[in-house]
């Protein structure tokens, strides 16, 4: 959806056209800056066109006249996000009593730190060793 008219395109590039000409005309032959001007009313023509569009489509700018017959509580659709987080009551109810014992009291969960295996390099790795570790990674 675009806003506004035809209209901003000429506009724009009527005076895109208008400065190149009047800046080009002193060092240029005439058929030249008739196309450089030509050129850039084409490519401003074209860029207010991607511009109204984006407008329109992404700043939510769609230039409603006064002859949509559009309904009230059908304007604001599709512009804004709805988005309701889940309520999270019921799952802390369910982890707390898996938390628990049978009896009703709650288990003792003692904190453990992670023990990852020890990394160890081999130290007395003689020369021929590492030539061989060279090639195999050579071969790769």
């Amino acid at each position: 959806m675009m806003i506004g008219s035809i209209r901003w395109n000429f506009i724009v590039g009527g005076i895109a056209f208008f400065l190149t000409f009047l800046l080009s005309i002193g060092s240029n032959i005439w058929l030249t800056t008739f196309l450089r001007s030509l050129y850039s009313f084409l490519f401003l023509f074209v860029l207010v066109f991607g511009f109204r569009y984006l407008l329109g489509t992404f700043a939510g700018l769609n230039g409603l006249s006064v002859l949509d017959t559009e309904p009230a509580d059908e304007e604001g659709k599709g512009t804004s996000v709805d988005a309701l987080t889940p309520d999270e009551e019921e799952e802390l109810h369910l982890l707390l009593k898996q938390s628990m014992n049978s009896n009703g009291s709650p288990q003792s969960m003692e904190f453990s730190p992670l023990n990852p295996p020890k990394l160890s390099t081999k130290v007395d790795a003689g020369p021929e060793e590492l030539a061989q570790a060279v090639r195999r990674m050579s071969e790769d």
